[in-house]
């Protein structure tokens, strides 16, 4: 009985040891290996075996169980950060690609075109009746446009990129969720007996949801039975065996296609306030489409501006007839109401209405008062506005069916307009230089190029008079300021616009260097915690197997006195 029991704890020992032995190899073979996490087994005393006299050792050691070396709390600040380092990285190289496109400080930028286009019409002060510089400010004009078009589509670009990267980091997050939520199925299987650690299935989905949590901020709360449920927000991701995607909706915002994140039963939105997605997101949403804003405000007043002012004046020629750039909703609504729906600004005011003879040169002049005081019921309507100038002598006006004006002058007449206090005529897109609303339709009026004649460089009508063009160029200067642009010139919203988009951009790459040293300092953490240390691993295998080598030699001796035993039987 006795020799029986001395070779149960051989035999435990033997089966400790190698087990032991197995664990450190392990250890070693996942010395490279990022995502592992070191293990260790835990010896411990097996009670009972044989008494001798009044003495009973026990009956061996076993280990009894497997631990794996892992800091729930530090994992879940390591995702975090994770996310955070994502998320700055996709916003600073989005702004630093929109910074890019500008190419500010060459001869192409936005500011160097603008400074050329104001100083053709500075050009045109000087020599008025010059077609080659007539001609010369239509190119300028032309090239400044084409530069904003091509911005702005770069924009809308960048957006559709965006957007492509959202949908593909949206269908990765869905798939890692997916096998996470089947990991979480065999991992409870596996420890089903209690004694059991999926240590391999483990580490697998550990490393599943580093990459998840890289993709959106997320938590992680682990279930009893081993597996986990995992959270976007208040809104569960992962339960046990079942994932809620995310997936990609395509929506029309302001008319671009945006992706939107969603959950895949409920179709409700993912909040995300982390990870790539979010800054996919982020730099989308916050900073590329505020920047298409800006840049269509940039183009907004330097359409009303330039117009306010070459309305009121004249070309070498005057308008024979005119149709209004912009139609009005209701015709009968006041001109300044959202009714209206007029795209630029008009208030109460006066402008003047010259109808000038081209055989004799024999000139009238009416002033049209735009009544927009709110006041009596009384304020200027489209149709009113019609009315009123088709009482000067050898204008007909109309409103044309969809819902704009068309002045049209009699036999030999020709029309042009001066002191307009109330924008109206800029407002309407009467007798202006450039067409359109914002930076993406933004053009030189097809009348004006046409006939550069037209181009209204003057205040009086004579021939060598360019005072309109000199104010026309003095837009460029601070001193000329729009509301439109926050009362400031068009010179100083577009720095102004570049300026921003730099400190963002600056920002963000201080954000994503902050998120990268977080990151790195608790990856080290990780490492000290879960990574393997050869230096140690190696004493244990030499502890081990010096233990391995004891217990058969022990086993050795004991089988050696069991046969001397025998042999005396």
């Amino acid at each position: 009985m006795s020799l029986g029991g001395a070779f149960q704890i051989g035999r435990s020992a033997l089966a400790a040891y190698q087990a032991a032995l197995s664990i450190t190899g392990q250890n070693i073979a996942n010395l490279a290996n990022p995502t592992y996490a070191r293990q260790t087994g835990h010896l411990v005393t097996m009670h009972g075996g044989p008494s001798y006299g009044s003495v009973r050792p026990g009956a061996g050691v076993t280990m009894n169980r497997l631990t794996r070396h892992v800091d729930a709390a530090l994992e879940s600040r390591l995702r975090l950060s994770l996310g955070s380092r994502s998320s700055a990285e996709v916003i600073y190289q989005a702004l630093s690609q929109t910074e890019a496109s500008y190419n500010e400080l060459t001869d192409q930028d936005i500011s160097t075109q603008l400074s050329d286009f104001f100083a053709q019409f500075s050009d045109l002060e000087t020599a008025p009746q010059s077609n080659s510089a007539r001609n010369l400010t239509i190119a300028t004009a032309d090239a400044l446009i084409t530069t904003i078009k091509r911005l702005r589509t770069g924009l809308v670009n960048q957006i559709a990129g965006l957007n492509d990267s959202a949908t593909t980091a949206a269908e990765r997050a869905g798939d890692l969720a997916s096998e996470i939520a089947s990991l979480n199925e065999l991992i409870v299987q596996q420890e089903s007996d209690g004694a059991t650690v999926a240590g391999a299935l483990r580490d697998r989905r550990d490393d599943l949801l580093r990459d998840l949590g890289e993709l959106m901020d997320i938590q992680v709360r682990e279930q009893d039975n081993g597996s986990i449920n995992v959270y976007v927000g208040s809104e569960p991701l992962i339960e046990f065996d079942r994932s809620r995607g995310p997936i990609v909706e395509i929506v029309i915002e302001d008319g671009v296609e945006i992706a939107s994140v969603r959950f895949a039963d409920t179709h409700g939105n993912v909040i995300l306030t982390g990870g790539k997605l979010y800054g996919l997101l982020e730099s989308r949403d916050r900073y590329l489409k505020d920047q298409i804003d800006r840049f269509d405000t940039l183009a907004g007043g330097l359409i009303y501006e330039v117009n306010r002012i070459h309305s009121t004046g004249v070309g070498l020629v005057g308008y024979e007839d005119l149709l209004s750039e912009y139609s009005v909703s209701d015709p009968a609504a006041a001109l300044n109401t959202t009714n209206a729906g007029l795209p630029f600004p008009l208030e109460n005011g006066t402008f003047i209405v010259h109808m000038r003879d081209t055989s004799t040169g024999q000139e009238i002049t009416r002033q049209i008062h735009v009544d927009l005081d709110g006041l009596n019921g009384n304020d200027t309507t489209l149709n009113s506005l019609a009315a009123d100038l088709n009482n000067v002598p050898g204008l007909t006006a109309t409103v044309t069916a969809d819902n704009r004006l068309q002045l049209v002058a009699g036999n030999g007449q020709e029309m042009w307009f001066s002191e307009d206090s109330s924008s109206c005529l800029a407002a309407l897109g009467l007798a202006s230089f450039l067409s359109g609303q914002d930076a993406q339709d933004i053009a030189v009026c097809d009348a004006i190029r046409t006939d550069p004649r037209l181009i209204a460089t003057s205040l009086t009508g004579a021939l060598n008079d360019g005072d309109n063009a000199g104010r026309m160029a003095n837009l460029v200067l601070g001193t000329s300021t729009s509301t439109l642009l926050g009362h400031r010139s068009i010179q100083d919203y577009h720095e102004a616009l570049i300026t921003d988009l730099a400190v963002e951009a600056s920002a963000a790459l201080t954000d994503h260097e902050a998120a990268t040293a977080v990151y790195e300092s608790l990856y080290a953490q990780r490492e000290a915690v879960s990574g393997v240390n050869l230096d140690e691993e190696a004493i244990n295998l030499s502890k081990f197997q010096m233990a391995y080598q004891g217990a058969a030699r022990y086993l050795s001796v004991v089988d050696s006195l069991t046969n001397e035993i025998m042999a005396l039987l």
